[in-house]
């Protein structure tokens, strides 16, 4: 009698482990699931049909509350998604036809409207192609422009650190106006345009040179590598004068630098990134998209220039290829894949 109410109680036990193992798992994934963060995918498919276009390169998405890191993947962009940049470039090729290339140590945000899409800039240098017939709208702080009818149009903006922006065409014309004063300035390959730059010194363009792969020991001729306080190339000074942008251009030096290494009358500003030369001279610092040489014995240092940033030659290569950077935590993994 014994034995059989201990089998008995033996059979129970073992359906109330298996209930309560059931019951468990059900509830975990319930937890789970509700408070897990949202996977790529998951923003993917959560973006409507109607989104602005696709987003490629290394940078952050930030859309739908969520903060998606982009390493060579692909994602579509959804009314009011902002993209971000550290040391890579986003590009987002429109539904609407044409694309929008933001470069390194830059921010944006994208919004449809009745009249196409508008990028709202924040910093940074960006790069637009935009067929005739398409039409998207550039705003700052500073200006707006609108692209608009039956005209190719292909060119660069670029946001100082100071508000200052240039507009310059390679491509077609765009009518530039600035918000102080409400004037229109058409924008032209032979007439860039200068807004909100007072009178700070104006900031020359660095001419595009030629693509380098990453790791590549030759420059261009008359050339010089500039490397940071870890002794690593990001960039180089063309002969014409200039910088591009471009980690690891060459191998790195048997050197370290500090702040100490910084000459007291460089007025380097916090953020900014410092520089030198092969043979450890202070070659000047990158802030905010523009590279300030520095010349000793003159009181405002040397002509400062807009970076050419490499990564807008091909997305997703050379500086970008290495890694994605956020200031914003990171709630979901970095996307490896190309989504539909």
């Amino acid at each position: 009698m014994k034995t059989n109410d201990s089998l008995i109680h033996s059979l129970r036990s073992r359906k109330l482990a298996r209930l309560w193992t059931v019951t468990s798992l059900v509830c975990g994934a319930a937890v789970w699931m509700a408070t897990a963060p949202l996977s790529p995918l998951l923003l993917a498919a959560s973006v409507p049909v109607a989104a602005l276009g696709r987003v490629t390169g290394v940078g952050v998405l930030a859309q739908n509350g969520v903060h998606v890191p982009l390493s060579g993947g692909a994602l579509p962009a959804a009314n009011g998604a902002r993209l971000e940049t550290q040391e890579g470039s986003l590009r987002i090729d429109l539904i609407s036809g044409g694309s929008i290339t933001l470069g390194p140590y830059g921010s944006m945000v994208l919004q449809k409207t009745a009249e196409g899409v508008v990028a709202k800039l924040e910093s940074g240098i960006v790069r637009f192609h935009l067929p005739a017939g398409s039409a998207a709208s550039f705003q700052a702080e500073k200006f707006q422009a609108t692209s608009a009818g039956r005209e190719l149009r292909e060119g660069e903006i670029l946001l100082g650190p100071y508000g200052n922006t240039a507009v310059f065409m390679t491509k077609g014309s765009l009518p530039v106006e600035d918000l102080a004063t409400h004037k229109v300035t058409l924008a032209t390959a032979g007439n860039p345009v200068d807004v909100g730059t007072g009178a700070l010194t104006k900031i020359k363009r660095t001419q595009a040179p030629a693509g380098l792969a990453e790791g590549d020991t030759e420059l261009p001729s008359g050339a010089k590598a500039i490397y940071g306080m870890d002794g690593r190339s990001f960039g180089y000074v063309p002969h014409e004068g200039g910088f591009v942008l471009q980690k690891g251009v060459v191998p790195a030096i048997n050197k370290t630098f500090t702040t100490s290494d910084i000459p007291f009358d460089a007025n380097q500003p916090e953020g900014a990134i410092p520089g030198w030369t092969k043979n450890g001279s202070y070659a000047g610092y990158l802030y905010k998209g523009v590279w300030y040489p520095y010349e000793a014995k003159r009181a405002i240092g040397g002509v400062p220039w807009w970076v050419w940033p490499a990564t807008l030659a091909v997305v997703g290569a050379g500086i970008g290829a290495a890694a994605a950077f956020t200031t914003e935590p990171h709630r979901a993994p970095p996307v490896t894949s190309t989504s539909p």
